[in-house]
């Protein structure tokens, strides 16, 4: 299994001042193969070298994991969302990303668009760019009930059939979804993969690490596993103020 840390567990720590190259020894003293990578540059020229030349002097992967999307509320603001996503597919490469994982969308959106030839050929180009640079497109199914909503997959799948899905194993909860339910229908589809947790206090939904929730992550990294999936598995949570004490004990729980 190819098992990476994700920047998102550090996001305290890199909001306030943490470069992103500093998660590169992390990665190595987690045993793990590397960095998902997210938008916190604070020197974006600079920093993109010194980790690409870390990452291969370490012989470490990465993702990077975008603000970009593919869907927004009018037909010029979407195509404005697919030619970021497209300079995302640059930066991604820049990286040495093997993967760039993006949204749905950042805000309202129009899932018709989905059907229009506008659309359609839009995103083939940003396929066709990922796919001559070797980069798997993943598009990810968000925190909440419109950005998670299966038929919103079926619908973008069903037109793009080389797009992949960034599965999270936990935002399913979210759009009142079983995690197992949506593997069942996009098994073939995962091109990556976020394995957190999901507790469940007061009747709310938050994020937490693998094996301290109401989700089966375990399980679900064994299902995908056994398909055949060859791809990169990305720890994906909060980490609050002990970010490598979870990773290690989400390590412990995933054997």
């Amino acid at each position: 299994m190819t098992l990476i840390i994700s920047a998102a567990t550090w996001d305290k720590e890199l909001k306030s001042g943490m470069r992103q190259e500093a998660l590169i020894p992390l990665a190595r003293e987690a045993g793990c193969a590397g960095v998902e990578f997210r938008p916190y540059w604070q020197n974006i020229e600079e920093e993109i070298p010194q980790i690409r030349k870390a990452l291969l002097e370490n012989n470490l992967v990465c993702a990077y994991a975008s603000n970009e999307a593919l869907l927004a509320g009018s037909q010029q603001e979407t195509l404005q969302a697919i030619d970021s996503l497209k300079a995302g597919v640059l930066l991604a490469d820049r990286l040495g990303a093997k993967v760039l994982r993006f949204n749905v969308a950042s805000g309202a959106f129009d899932v018709s668009f989905v059907h229009t030839s506008w659309w359609a050929d839009a995103m083939k180009q940003v396929l066709e760019a990922a796919k001559s640079l070797g980069i798997v497109l993943a598009v990810e199914n968000g925190p909440d009930a419109q950005k998670g909503n299966p038929q919103v997959f079926k619908e973008i799948f069903a037109v793009l059939p080389e797009l992949e899905l960034t599965y999270d194993t936990g935002n399913w909860l979210y759009a009142n979804t079983k995690p197992e339910a949506a593997l069942d229908w996009f098994l073939p589809r995962v091109g990556y993969v976020h394995l957190k947790d999901i507790i469940c206090e007061n009747a709310a939904l938050k994020h937490g690490h693998p094996g301290t929730g109401i989700v089966d992550v375990k399980g679900l990294k064994e299902r995908i596993e056994a398909s055949g999936y060859t791809g990169i598995f990305a720890l994906e949570f909060p980490g609050g103020d002990k970010p490598m004490e979870r990773v290690f004990k989400s390590l412990a729980y995933l054997g």
